[in-house]
């Protein structure tokens, strides 16, 4: 129980540093302009390249890009918060303050990662929906998403489900972050850049030269964006939603399970190392 009081203390702080500098609205509102600029920036640029190219110009496509940009940018969002807040702990020097007990640190970065996916997911959904209307007006093409009950649905499990992943991927991160005193604030970038690639966000994992294609694929995030886009493209055709949901829980779980045991390690040398006890630059 005390596990998860501390786990819901942590998420509410997680609320508070990042809805309470304005009121809630109008940062939930502001927080909607980047997934809202990213997505219109690869769907205006993939509407110019095939205006002008060879390739004729695709609505499905366009489908596809949509959602692999929106989802990208829920991803990237709160998977980075455990480097940041461990960031924030040391250039503050709250660690002493904050991080008491033996391995308190990963409750408490996981309580941020979840806030953060509350406000992700509200932020990135009001996105998908204003790209939505504004590229349809903007190119007077239809975006064919298909979105019922069902499919709304089966997207909300396809996001939870990809949870486990996120949060290992974060725990890896912030092992790098509790002794990296100058780029830890750039590293989730350089990783954000590589995962765009390779979880097959704006284009398909297969155009990638094997094996790079094989080990795109076995991600997690990889296999949840493609379900999510079972659910909101081809809802009438789930024959792939199923499977790409068990591989992409069946890789976050392993993915957390061992970059949990990376920064447990991390974190017991850093308290006898005397790092968390000092404030860093």
């Amino acid at each position: 129980m005390l596990s998860f009081r501390s786990l819901f203390a942590a998420a509410w702080m997680g609320i508070q540093h990042d809805l309470a500098w304005t009121t809630p609205a109008a940062s939930l509102l502001l927080d909607v302009v980047a997934p809202f600029a990213s997505i219109m920036t690869v769907s205006i640029i993939y509407w110019f390249g095939a205006s002008h190219g060879t390739t004729p110009f695709d609505p499905a496509r366009l489908a596809y890009i949509l959602v692999g940009a929106t989802l990208y940018a829920h991803v990237a969002a709160y998977a980075w918060v455990p480097t940041a807040a461990i960031a924030e702990g040391k250039n503050l020097g709250v660690f002493p303050h904050i991080y008491i007990t033996s391995r308190s640190t990963a409750l408490y970065l996981a309580g941020r990662a979840l806030s953060s996916f509350a406000i992700s997911t509200t932020t990135s959904m009001l996105a998908l929906c204003f790209a939505y209307f504004a590229v349809g007006g903007f190119l007077h093409e239809p975006v064919p998403l298909m979105i019922t009950p069902l499919s709304v649905v089966l997207l909300a499990v396809a996001l939870l489900v990809n949870i486990p992943g996120a949060l290992g991927l974060g725990y890896l991160l912030g092992a790098y972050s509790l002794y990296a005193s100058k780029f830890e604030w750039s590293l989730p970038g350089y990783v954000a850049g590589l995962l765009m690639i390779f979880s097959g966000a704006i284009f398909p994992t297969s155009t990638l030269p094997w094996p790079l294609s094989v080990a795109a694929a076995g991600l997690p995030f990889t296999q949840f964006i493609a379900a999510a886009r079972d659910a909101v493209i081809a809802p009438g055709n789930l024959g792939g939603y199923g499977p790409s949901l068990l591989y992409c829980l069946a890789g976050g779980v392993i993915m957390l399970a061992a970059f949990l045991v990376v920064y447990l390690s991390a974190e017991k040398r850093a308290r006898r190392d005397g790092v968390l006890d000092r404030r860093l630059a």
